[in-house]
């Protein structure tokens, strides 16, 4: 078959297919599809040496950049071997058709979204959201999600002392998601009641976002520096724990010891926003976020299931996304892992060196190409 794109010699991970080994990709039609010794094509590239994945999805990003002061324009995102992204609830319903038709349509990333329960969704660092059920508009949230219930995945509360006076609140979100059918999105950092009453009000394939942060007294820790019981009942229950790293919403004093028992992550994301893009030692970039998972033990088909496989799931794309299986969208990434000391940094300013690096060396979304390393050739 003449192949649009032939990517050989690659040492592929792709979890979706329990691949870890190496082989060649083949994309015709911007779609993957089995490739032999015998294929050719105008565009091949000799991966040998690099590791080829099914195009990272970034699960908690800010990306509203034409509305929000926090967000950061996913036209970055392919430099990161980033392929499609969630936006974690910058929008509201006051203004979810303007993220829809300035940044959704014309993104070069796959764009899904939870939308803000407060109408103005995350404006600025210095305006705050109202998560006050007097505040919301359940019927125009209910409009918004009809209209654009292909791209919304469920809504969003940040639960946090200062915008969530109560338990009241989050009930409310849950209980206006539940009657549209959708899911819920937590922002668990500083909460203003236990975290314990949060987990319980949660249910399958909701998420619980920011898992291993540590500000004020409530964690998924107990005193004794266990894994709270409500934690891991919620996860037999089929809530999914994202670990959303952000500025102020990740600890290792949580995450080591909550990884030492074996609760690791479902999703690794970002929570990318404008002061973290490229030059943060928090969330630099998804694979920067990676590469501490990897330091703390996991192994590198568990990473890239929980950017990958999980999320596309999630996103209600599973076999078309997170995956290299013949016949999804050929979203790809090549990278070169390297040997490079990084020093990683939570919201207390303790730190973490990590030694390793996946750098990325092209990016490819439905069988287009579009970012390559200027030092990653094609043959």
């Amino acid at each position: 078959m003449k192949l649009d794109l032939l990517i050989r010699n690659a040492h592929v991970v792709d979890p979706s297919q329990n691949i870890d080994k190496p082989m060649d990709i083949g994309v015709h039609s911007g779609i993957i599809v089995p490739a032999g010794p015998a294929d050719e094509s105008p565009r091949t590239v000799d991966a040998h040496g690099f590791y080829v994945f099914p195009g990272l999805i970034d699960f908690h990003t800010h990306i509203f950049h034409t509305g929000s002061a926090i967000s950061v324009n996913p036209a970055f995102l392919p430099a990161t071997g980033v392929t499609a992204a969630v936006d974690a609830g910058t929008a509201g319903c006051a203004n979810f058709r303007a993220f829809y038709e300035g940044v959704v349509t014309s993104s070069p990333v796959r764009i899904k979204s939870y939308l803000n329960v407060y109408g103005g969704g995350q404006q600025d660092t210095n305006i705050a959201e109202k998560f006050e059920p007097s505040e919301y508009r359940p019927l125009h949230i209910a409009r918004v999600v009809e209209t654009w219930r292909d791209n919304i995945l469920g809504l969003k509360i940040r639960y946090s002392k200062g915008v969530a006076s109560g338990i009241d609140s989050l009930k409310e979100t849950v209980r206006i998601a539940r009657e549209l059918r959708l899911g819920v999105c937590v922002h668990t950092t500083n909460p203003p009641s236990p975290l314990d009453e949060v987990a319980g009000l949660l249910d399958r394939d909701d998420i619980y976002c920011h898992m291993y942060q540590g500000m004020g007294d409530e964690t998924i820790l107990d005193p004794a520096g266990k894994i709270k019981t409500s934690m891991t009942t919620a996860r037999s229950r089929g809530v999914i724990f994202d670990m959303a790293n952000g500025r102020a919403n990740f600890s290792f004093k949580v995450a080591l010891p909550a990884i030492e028992q074996g609760f690791v992550p479902d999703i690794i994301s970002t929570d990318w926003t404008i002061d973290k893009l490229n030059y943060s030692p928090h969330a630099k970039s998804l694979t920067y976020v990676m590469a501490k998972f990897l330091k703390f033990g996991m192994s590198l088909s568990d990473v890239v299931r929980a950017v990958t496989e999980t999320p596309a799931r999630l996103m209600g794309m599973e076999g078309k996304i997170g995956t290299l299986k013949a016949g999804s969208f050929a979203d790809i990434a090549v990278f070169k892992k390297i040997q490079r000391r990084a020093i990683q940094q939570d919201f207390r300013g303790d730190t973490f060196e990590t030694d390793e690096l996946l750098i990325p060396q092209m990016t490819v979304i439905g069988g287009d190409i579009v970012f390559c390393q200027g030092d990653f050739a094609l043959a």
